[in-house]
């Protein structure tokens, strides 16, 4: 491989910012890169670290200040659930740095418990977990925390890294984390309608139906759609499931992303309606 693949695939295999050391140790000479700056194929950010003119802006920023993303800003790095829509990024970064000066619209985390990752300027997942059950608001914290669950990061390991009052929020979130969920909207759905006295089964199998999203008190089925739920193929095969679901006496309620994340009080009161009067009728 010659200087300039050998510099791409570097450069590519930290993200697209990698400090010049790092490259040197990897048999890119430092003549390379200055011509790579020159034909404005790199860009140099400070000295002795290097970017991609496309590099990911929050990488660049971490890299620039000798810090590690963190907490939501390193949530979509590991595929976690956020609240935010995909792709829309705040414009201030929670970052790890355990010393020196807290860095200009940034917000700070101290604690590291795990290695960071071996080639991104980002916090290892329990530490980004955990700084988000100690920092964000409660729902996005749940749903870090319980997407982090389908990695396969234990509750216990957690749980023992929050001790004390001053962690006994984050702990709270920890009680409302439960399986099932296969996506933001059904743990939202489901923490509104449990926090409301409901009872609620997540991916229950229903005879004659398949798999349903979620069953309120034993009943009233709810499916959650996402974008998926707007092809056509597969519009039709919901409507056949919903109908194959009410001929066997189980009412079927389908909401949309919107409605339970930015309405849920309207949609808690809609499934209230409907498990009081079975019949859609008021008396």
């Amino acid at each position: 491989m010659g200087d300039s693949g050998r510099l791409g695939h570097v450069m590519r295999m930290f993200h697209g910012v990698c400090r010049l050391r790092d490259l040197l140790q990897r048999g890119v000479s430092e003549r390379e890169v200055r011509a790579a700056v020159v034909r404005g194929e790199l860009v140099r950010v400070r000295k002795g670290l290097y970017a991609l003119p496309d590099a990911d802006r929050a990488f660049v920023a971490a890299r620039r200040t000798r810090s590690l993303l963190t907490c939501a800003s390193a949530a979509s790095f590991y595929g976690l659930w956020t609240l935010p829509p995909p792709g829309q990024r705040p414009n201030q970064f929670h970052l790890l740095r355990q010393t020196g000066a807290d860095a200009p619209n940034a917000i700070i985390h101290r604690d590291s418990w795990v290695p960071p990752d071996e080639h991104a300027p980002v916090a290892g997942l329990a530490d980004v977990v955990l700084h988000a059950l100690r920092c964000l608001p409660e729902l996005e914290a749940l749903l870090v925390a319980e997407s982090a669950m389908h990695r396969g990061l234990s509750l216990d390991f957690l749980r023992e890294r929050l001790p004390g009052n001053r962690n006994a929020p984050a702990r709270a979130v920890l009680d409302l984390v439960d399986t099932g969920a296969e996506s933001p909207i059904e743990t939202l759905a489901r923490t509104h309608l449990r926090r409301a006295g409901f009872h609620v089964e997540a991916q229950v199998e229903i005879d004659g139906v398949g798999w349903v999203d979620q069953l309120v008190e034993g009943w009233l089925i709810l499916e959650l759609d996402g974008k998926s739920h707007e092809e056509r193929g597969q519009r039709d095969k919901d409507r056949r499931r919903d109908r194959a679901a009410q001929l066997r006496g189980h009412p079927v309620f389908r909401y949309g992303y919107a409605e339970v994340v930015h309405r849920p009080e309207a949609f808690v009161a809609e499934v209230a309606r409907m498990l009081r009067f079975p019949t859609g009728i008021d008396s």
